[in-house]
């Protein structure tokens, strides 16, 4: 999911340059942009299932009174494999950018709080943090990101990074959420990025890598669904 959204991105950002100068949340738009990415992918990979605005019931999570918890995820999508558990993931998308206060990281904390309630029930929990900037995330946004526990907390790959023509840029990162720390979408060690067609960002960080090409982020889109699809059945 994680490499799929990314590459949508890729492919709109001119659409994401314009969306940054606005200085606005667009939150909502980057919800049906990692849907329609997945979405158009499902036959290709195959996905059994790509939903939009799934239910927490249906990750089988109860209200305090304990009826079915109404309240909507952003994304799930699932493998072909007989609806076994863990072969799903749920996600929320979280958006940070010029205007983000208080409330807004808030939010991304109480995103947290609900995928900890549904993470292993049915599907592996998925935050994915989209920061989007006029600057360089990198450097200029540096002192702030320090502070925010979430953004810091170790991820489930390398960070996607997206320059945006024009100046600005945009970082994406994935984390698994779940209140057992044992419990691991990953096998030991992290997943190779293809030679020759994948490179570390230029930033001098040595905290992302870019893409070149769709063919490379296919080739590592596919590649870590078939990892993970691995782990979900043997962790």
């Amino acid at each position: 999911m994680f490499y799929i959204v990314c590459n949508r991105l890729r492919t709109k950002a001119a659409d994401l340059h314009l969306l940054v100068e606005d200085g606005y949340s667009f939150e909502k738009c980057l919800n049906w942009k990692a849907f329609l990415a997945c979405k158009h992918r499902q036959e290709h990979y195959p996905f059994c299932e790509v939903t939009t605005k799934p239910t927490y019931a249906s990750e089988h999570v109860a209200t305090e009174k304990g009826d079915p918890d109404r309240n909507d995820g952003d994304l799930r999508m699932g493998s072909p494999n007989d609806r076994a558990e863990h072969c799903w993931v749920f996600a929320e998308f979280a958006l940070l950018h010029n205007r983000t206060g208080a409330e807004g990281l808030k939010k991304i904390d109480a995103d947290v709080a609900k995928l900890k309630r549904g993470g292993w029930k049915k599907s592996a929990a998925l935050l994915i943090v989209v920061a989007a900037s006029r600057s360089d995330i990198l450097t200029e946004w540096a002192e702030y990101l320090a502070g925010f526990p979430v953004w810091n907390q170790p991820a489930l790959t390398d960070p996607y990074v997206l320059p945006l023509s024009g100046g600005g840029s945009v970082v994406v990162k994935a984390f698994d959420i779940k209140l057992n720390p044992t419990d691991t979408l990953r096998l030991p060690g992290r997943l190779s990025t293809p030679s020759g067609i994948c490179s570390p960002t230029t930033s001098g960080h040595g905290l992302g890598w870019t893409c070149h090409s769709l063919q490379a982020m296919e080739i590592l889109a596919w590649k870590e669904w078939r990892v993970n699809l691995f782990c979900w059945r043997v962790c």
